[in-house]
């Protein structure tokens, strides 16, 4: 049973969050943050930044990607920007920075009054998760990759800091590999790529991605 006085002091440490991620939404709506959602400004912003853009990046990849920024909007730029082999350390750093923000956000917050209210069947959960912290970080990075729930959900899990930090960084290298060097290879074929093929590969994009919604709305009803 968890203390009244914890559980209040829980619920005002998540209000503080709330309010945070509020203040992003209400700045996204505004257009405030809309720049944020264009790759190609983002891209142009590193290019004039200087020494400064990288560290500018990652500040802003570890802030916002916890709080719903997919991931796509910065690691484009960064795979556009940087030569390969700096382009997938930066990305490596800022999804691990992103989920370590979020980390110390969840265990902010209090993470035992949070998970004593769960269900018995996800506490169970939670407790094998915590005995295998970093084989748990490990798959959780490598098959969810930058799902912003996934992060919240290691945070509040039990494990500890080193085995999610190990496991995180190693969960992530795999994907971003793979993002950093096809969005490269996809990029340089684009630019040579006859008008009528890039309309076409276009239709079929959207096409898929209309496809995929139908899905997942029937999935869900």
């Amino acid at each position: 049973m968890i203390p009244a006085a914890t559980w209040s002091s829980t619920r005002l440490r998540l209000g503080v969050v709330f309010a945070a991620a509020a203040s992003l939404c209400v700045l996204w709506w505004t257009g405030a943050l809309a720049g944020l959602a264009e790759p190609e400004r983002i891209r142009a912003l590193l290019q004039e930044s200087g020494a400064l853009g990288p560290l500018l990046w990652l500040l802003a990849f570890a802030g916002l990607a916890p709080f719903g920024m997919p991931g796509a909007v910065f690691l484009i730029p960064a795979s556009l920007v940087w030569p390969p082999e700096v382009a997938i350390p930066l990305c490596v750093a800022g999804a691990t920075g992103a989920g370590v923000f979020a980390f110390v956000l969840a265990r902010w917050i209090g993470p035992d009054a949070i998970v004593a209210r769960l269900p018995e069947r996800v506490r169970r959960h939670t407790a094998r998760a915590r005995e295998r912290g970093l084989r748990t970080a490990f798959v959780v990075r490598l098959v969810l990759f930058l799902f912003p729930p996934a992060h919240w959900a290691l945070g509040i899990s039990g494990i500890r800091f080193t085995p999610f930090l190990v496991g995180s960084t190693l969960g992530f290298l795999p994907g971003v590999t793979v993002w950093v060097l096809v969005t490269r290879e996809f990029a340089q074929r684009l630019e040579h790529l006859p008008l009528w093929e890039a309309v076409g590969l276009g239709a079929a994009a959207l096409v898929l991605a209309a496809g995929w919604v139908v899905w997942r709305r029937r999935r869900a009803r």
